[in-house]
Order: structure tokens, then sequence, then C-alpha cells
């Protein structure tokens, strides 16, 4: 028979660790904030001036050539104007990167914030192979530890898989399916240890 009491303590530590993981990296070294890169202008919609034939009349700035237009977006920027109260396009500011940069420094945090958890994470399964299981709250505790720290590691490689090299995703994939094979093997053994009284 299941026994609820032992589920609920190695449910409740397992998510309560993950969640720890999570807003004590958020804590001391929080995400890059789009605002911080991109500062959004907004341009209410406003009338053109129109020509007698109404056709849209603008008037004449020195226009950006396609030789930059092109570059600016193989750099992975956009095309930034400064507009007049009309809404028409007076100036050309340059190439703007900040979409750019964020996704730059985006992809560096989300790394950062993988090799943090994973530390975490197998900090957690030490804590929980380490814990004497001669008593059964000792092994609730423990197996409540790996729990979470799988919990923690599976959620930093989905947070930052995408960033992850082609021949490193695999390896990460491997890497954490041989310790929830490891870990797997190890709780079974400690059960059939002769002398083991089930619980």
């Amino acid at each position: 028979m299941i026994d609820l009491r032992r589920v609920a303590i190695i449910f409740i530590i397992a998510v309560l660790y993950a969640i720890f993981v999570n807003v004590a990296i958020g804590a001391f070294y929080p995400a890059p904030m789009y605002e911080d890169f991109c500062t959004a202008q907004y341009y209410p919609e406003k009338p053109y001036p129109r020509a007698v034939n109404g056709q849209v009349t603008c008037p004449e700035y020195d226009e950006p050539t396609q030789e930059e237009l092109d570059k600016c977006a193989e750099e992975r920027g956009y095309p930034d104007y400064q507009y007049n109260p009309q809404g028409c396009p007076v100036k050309y500011l340059g190439c703007n990167y900040c979409q750019r940069d964020f996704d730059a420094a985006n992809e560096k945090y989300n790394l950062i914030y993988f090799i943090i958890s994973s530390i975490l994470a197998l900090v957690a399964v030490g804590i929980g192979l380490v814990l004497p299981t001669d008593n059964s709250l000792n092994e609730w505790i423990g197996t409540g530890f790996m729990l979470g720290g799988l919990i923690t590691l599976f959620f930093g490689t989905f947070r930052s898989f995408e960033y992850l090299g082609r021949y490193v995703k695999p390896a990460v994939i491997l890497a954490e399916l041989i310790i929830v094979v490891y870990l797997s093997y190890k709780k079974l053994q400690d059960i059939k240890k002769p002398g083991k009284k089930k619980r």
C-alpha cells in the first residue's frame, strides 16, 4: 500500500527545492530586461499630408541606401527613423541593434543559468545520496532532494537548450540520462539490500 505521507514529503521537497533554485538565481543574478536594451517609442497614428490628387507627400530626407539596409539586416539590426508630427520619416538614425544585443545577453544569461542550476542540482542529488538511510524519514528526505535536483536539472536544460551547440545538446541529454539511470539503480539497490525493511 502506498504511504501517502512518503509521497507528500518527497513531492513537496522536490518542488520546493526546484522553486528555491529558480528564485535564488533570479534574486542574485537577474535576467536581462528587454527595456534595458530597447526603448520603445509610441508614434500615434496621424494623417499624412496629402496632395490634391490624393497621393501621400512627405518631405524629402537623406534616405539610407539599399546597401546600408542590406548590411543592417545581415547584422540582425533594423533601420531606425525619426518621424515628424505627421508621421513622416524625416531622418535616418542608423541601424538599431537593440534586439540583437538583447538576444545575446539573454543567451549568455541562459547558459550561466544552466551552469548554476546544474551545480545546485548535483548538490541536491549529492545530499540525497549521502543521507543515511537507517530511518525512513532520511530516506524520504533524500529521495525528495534527488527528485528536486533532477527537476532543477531538467528545467535548466529546457531553458538553455536552444542556445546549446549542435554537439553539446546530445551530450547534455546523454549525461542527464546516465544520471537518472544511475540514481534509479542506486535506489533500487538500497531497497533490495539484505535486511532492509520495506516501507
